[in-house]
């Protein structure tokens, strides 16, 4: 059986807690701090063309470290020389993450889309960094064919399909009827209203609703409504952001019940 208690009803950093000032995205600092605060954390996972595994956002590393690098063509014995946000720290890999968390919070786990012929390569590569892993994670993705591989291999593994509007292929995971293969469906916090994904809800309650990115207050009033687990961002530099002692209160909802 499958525990789902150490993510449902709960709060997670988006990216870990940043300000992407001193404190950048998806970077060791970031979900450092989320872990002494007791924070569970949301991040993103890319198999470079060298073989590695490394925790990063974006499709390039034009935002993060100013440089035209695609993010899978990056060197990974070079990863001192990508500097995240103006800052010291660095993108890093995969494996670092999982040793500073050490199984003391939880992880959702992003794997980034592959090209069609790296599917089976990076979805193992992630297993294997996880069969020993002692601690709780969950697996999720756009990519409906890495969703579906963890499913098919590993069903022991908790995993969700992500959805956005913006992307095509949220038509087409409907045709598919995906959220029948899944225990979560993640989607972005204006949508978890919608009748569609209510729907699911309401004849599906095993299938939980993971929102994203909660930021401001009515959308987290929004996420208590129809979502089971939140994944949040705060920042002291922004007042119309949520505050931790507001994301944290979600674990202490209870959610209407939808009609």
């Amino acid at each position: 059986m499958k525990d789902f208690n150490w993510i449902k009803g709960n709060a997670f950093c988006h990216r870990g807690l940043h300000d992407n000032k001193s404190i950048p995205e998806n970077s060791l600092p970031a979900f450092e701090k989320a872990k002494q605060l007791g924070l569970g954390y949301e991040y993103d996972v890319y198999l470079t063309l060298d073989g590695k595994l490394i925790v990063h956002h974006d499709y390039n590393l034009k935002r993060s470290c100013n440089l035209p690098d695609k993010t899978t063509r990056i060197d990974t014995s070079r990863l001192d020389s990508y500097k995240l946000m103006g800052t010291p720290h660095r993108i890093p890999l995969f494996d670092e993450v999982l040793e500073l968390t050490a199984g003391d919070v939880g992880m959702i786990i992003e794997i980034k889309p592959a090209a069609r012929s790296r599917v089976e390569e990076v979805c193992r590569a992630v297993y294997d960094r996880l069969k020993d892993y002692n601690g709780n994670y969950c697996i999720e993705s756009f990519d409906n064919r890495i969703v579906d591989w963890w499913v098919s291999n590993h069903p022991e593994v908790i995993t969700g399909q992500l959805y956005d509007p913006i992307f095509l292929h949220t038509g087409a995971l409907k045709l598919m009827k995906q959220y029948r293969n899944v225990d979560f469906l993640a989607l972005r916090v204006d949508q978890t209203r919608k009748p569609y994904f209510t729907s699911i809800k309401s004849k599906h309650q095993d299938k939980l609703i993971v929102a994203w990115t909660v930021r401001t207050p009515a959308q987290l009033d929004i996420a208590r409504r129809y979502a089971d687990t939140i994944i949040f961002e705060h920042s002291d530099k922004n007042d119309g952001y949520i505050s931790i002692d507001d994301a944290l209160s979600f674990t202490d909802k209870s959610n209407t019940p939808l009609s």
